[in-house]
């Protein structure tokens, strides 16, 4: 079974997270999948952003929410643009996979907008750590896959009761598949449990070669790095 390899931000380690120079550098490296985050601006375009805030990352005050397109614009990170999601999606088009994760609290629908005015130009899968994020997509965009991110299961919970708590918790958020933190998995058991339901397992955010190794060991289905050259590097010699 190939584990797949997923830019965290594109690749994050390399250059400014979540812009067109992160995404054309995870595809220059033969990646088979990117994570995003996605915001809504004032103006209801989707853009690609991690923070609610800009101060991190652009340096100027306020929430993203606050401003319209053509003031973010303006800003730059690190140098580079903030990206559309149209724009993202049309760069992967036919390159790669995107998980597209929306944040709680940001409207579905504008999102759901921007993927369909791009034909699904490159495939999608919809992620969200906000269970009625899930299923408010579910009932807007039926057709798209979902995955539901989480931060563990329990550290004392054996690994059948932790895959069912995640099983659960994916049921109620319609999800498909479940992103789960590195660090809260410790067995292929739990990954197993939770695959023999045909459910994906990826992990997030492993940027040790070490923890790489060890997930590959576990068979979980991808990887998720801010340094998807060391990644591909590892899983190739492992």
């Amino acid at each position: 079974m190939k584990t797949l390899c997923i830019a965290h931000r594109g690749a994050s380690a390399e250059a400014p997270e979540n812009t067109l120079a992160a995404f054309r550098r995870a595809l220059a490296l033969g990646v088979d999948g990117i994570e995003l985050d996605t915001q809504v601006t004032n103006d209801g375009a989707a853009v690609v952003f991690h923070d609610r805030t800009l101060t991190r990352l652009t340096g100027s005050r306020g929430r993203l929410a606050e401003r319209t397109l053509a003031e973010l614009r303006r800003l730059r990170v690190r140098g580079e643009l903030i990206p559309t999601l149209a724009e993202v999606l049309e760069l992967a088009s036919g390159r790669t996979v995107l998980q597209i994760e929306i944040k709680p609290g940001v409207p579905v629908a504008p999102v759901l907008q921007a993927i369909r005015q791009a034909g699904r130009a490159a495939p999608v899968i919809l992620a969200s750590s906000d269970r009625a994020v899930l299923r408010e997509a579910a009932v807007l965009a039926p057709e798209l896959p979902r995955m539901l991110i989480a931060s563990g299961a329990g550290r004392s919970a054996s690994p059948q009761a932790a895959a069912s708590r995640l099983l659960r918790a994916m049921a109620a958020a319609g999800a498909s598949g479940v992103s789960v933190n590195h660090q809260n998995v410790r067995s292929a058991r739990l990954v197993e449990a939770v695959r023999s339901h045909g459910a994906q397992f990826w992990c997030w955010t492993v940027n040790d070669p070490a923890a790489m190794r060890r997930m590959r060991g576990y068979a979980v289905d991808a990887i998720v790095s801010d340094d998807p050259a060391t990644l591909i590097k590892t899983l190739a010699a492992s």
